[in-house]
């Protein structure tokens, strides 16, 4: 099974280029002001350009308006959009007819709302999956995989929420599950915004070539 990498949350100029010299598969940036790592578009604009074209460039936002989202998609050329707040399934009509991906993301607890994903099935590409808390976005704790033994869909989804170094093989419950790859982000940090480039790098090479 080939699984895809998303390293998210990055925000500062030097370390995504030295991130993106990595190749991971996306590259995910928080637009959500109440995020730690909050990125300025005006300062993404440059160094998104010199991004090679098979890194997918993702823009995370939060209750977000269709107006604002375009804006920055424009102005970062960005490939993908996930949803990680109480969006309407309608929104995606507006980013779906500008040609972008979009993803919609749920907080996992130890009963999933079947029903609040099977809403939004036919109005994203794919689900992201991270852990359940009282805000909006990661915290950075591992959910109860376990619990998607009862997933009722064939959507394929992105798993995220507390994926480390020590992350280096799916679970048995993920056999088959149409898993797409893992979101990686604050177990990497060394600062919010901040990755380790060389546990990326490892992390990396161990899902493409140890596996």
């Amino acid at each position: 099974m080939d699984i895809l990498i998303k390293t998210c949350g990055l925000r500062d100029p030097q370390n995504i280029r030295a991130i993106a010299q990595l190749e991971p598969d996306f590259m995910g940036f928080i637009f959500y002001p109440a995020s730690k790592r909050k990125a300025d578009p005006a300062k993404l604009v440059s160094v998104l350009k010199e991004l090679p074209d098979d890194i997918q460039k993702v823009g995370v936002f939060v209750n977000e308006s269709e107006d604002n989202i375009l804006l920055i998609t424009r102005l970062l050329d960005l490939d993908v959009i996930q949803l990680h707040g109480d969006e309407d399934p309608d929104v995606r009509t507006a980013l779906r007819n500008n040609g972008l991906e979009v993803w919609k993301a749920f907080g996992i607890s130890d009963h999933p709302d079947w029903q609040k994903m099977e809403n939004w099935l036919e109005s994203c590409d794919h689900f992201l999956f991270d852990t359940a808390n009282s805000g909006y976005g990661g915290s950075g704790k591992e959910f109860q995989h376990s619990v998607l033994s009862r997933y009722p869909f064939e959507k394929s989804f992105w798993l995220s929420g507390g994926i480390g170094p020590d992350f280096l093989s799916l679970p048995e419950v993920f056999d088959g599950l149409p898993i797409l790859g893992l979101d990686i982000n604050s177990r990497f940090e060394s600062a919010p915004g901040i990755k380790k480039v060389e546990e990326v790098k490892q992390f990396l090479n161990h899902w493409r070539f140890d596996i």
